[in-house]
């Protein structure tokens, strides 16, 4: 593969290679999540309440490792997360940059 990422490869390993994302985005964005939630933000706000912090904080940095890497595009295939971003405008590095701020706290 020369330094090369196999993506499917990338999908079949997403929930073992991000295991707190793969919670957040399978648990809180699966096919019924519109029922559950009334906007994506409170979904993942949902998340942050419902985790430990240390998950909340290793959601945010599987978030960091999947976009250094690139692999966004894994979003529906390796982690079976049913919300699309480009429904509310957003690209998927912009949303999974905007789940990753709201899972951080804010430096006080």
């Amino acid at each position: 593969m020369n330094g090369t990422i196999d993506i499917d490869i990338a999908i079949d390993n997403a929930a073992t290679d991000y295991p707190a994302l793969a919670h957040l985005l399978a648990g809180y964005y699966h096919q019924d999540w519109r029922q559950d939630h009334a906007t994506p933000d409170a979904a993942v706000h949902a998340f942050a309440a419902d985790a430990s912090p240390d998950t909340v904080a290793a959601a945010a940095a599987d978030i960091d490792r999947l976009v250094d890497a690139g692999l966004e595009r894994i979003l529906a295939d390796g982690f079976d997360c049913n919300y699309v971003p480009g429904a509310n405008g957003l690209t998927p590095a912009g949303w999974l940059s905007h789940l990753r701020e709201t899972l951080r706290p804010s430096e006080s």
